[in-house]
């Protein structure tokens, strides 16, 4: 039987409503608009702040960086649920506009992780092993693209909200921890789904282990090698 079109528009919706409401209350003096959506034929894109401008960040009320976020939705292969194909969460000091560090994801990424960190550093020990390697660009950390664990277990917004508020002390509100913490379950109850219907056979097997009694479908569908080897 033919599985019913996902509604995108509500999914991005729903989508939309939890990102929104994540900042809102882990962030401070956030701008009254915090997160623009705009429609692009099958796909929409989700920017945080006015226009996407990003959202300010503050060290003891002071502004001192700018969080910019930006998503593009789409339905997945089956067209059913919605997918991230392209994300890319930015830490920018105020200072000189330009990143501190990146977390991006780009589903059809063939030249490098499909789910990297690049950052936005000097340091010298690290150009030098760069150069005698024979790199091109040996004095520019963010030409790599550091692995995070590719589609499906790459971070989430809430592990980069988390890391600004935790490691870097930007201003956060009263209660962000649950916020985050809530919103990272969501997510990860969200991935483990998505990872079951890449590799059912896989998720049988433990199902069955743990005392699980399963029915086999008339046809089981196989394996997405893809997504179990993409880097």
């Amino acid at each position: 039987m033919t599985k019913p079109l996902g509604d995108l528009k509500s999914q991005v919706e729903e989508f939309g409503r939890e990102v929104a409401e994540l900042l809102s209350a882990t962030l401070p003096n956030l701008p009254a608009t915090v997160l623009d959506v705009l429609a692009r034929e099958l796909r929409y894109v989700l920017h945080v702040g006015p226009d996407g401008r990003g959202l300010p960040l503050f060290v003891a009320g002071t502004e001192v960086a700018t969080l910019k976020v930006s998503m593009r939705c789409r339905l997945d292969s089956v067209d059913r649920y919605l997918a991230i194909e392209h994300s890319t969460f930015v830490l920018l000091a105020n200072i000189d506009r330009t990143p501190v560090i990146r977390f991006d994801y780009l589903r059809d990424m063939h030249s490098a992780p499909s789910a990297h960190i690049q950052v936005h550093a000097h340091r010298g020990a690290l150009s030098h092993l760069l150069s005698q390697a024979g790199h091109p660009t040996p004095h520019d950390m963010a030409a790599l693209h550091v692995p995070v664990g590719g589609a499906r277990f790459r971070p989430c917004l809430e592990d980069f909200v988390q890391f600004l508020i935790q490691e870097c002390r930007f201003d956060s509100r009263d209660g962000w921890r649950e916020v985050v913490e809530a919103g990272r379950e969501r997510w990860r109850r969200r991935q483990l789904a998505s990872v079951v219907r890449d590799v059912p056979d896989e998720a049988a097997r433990v199902l069955e282990e743990l005392g699980y009694e399963l029915v086999p479908p008339a046809e089981a569908k196989p394996p997405s090698v893809k997504a179990l080897r993409n880097w």
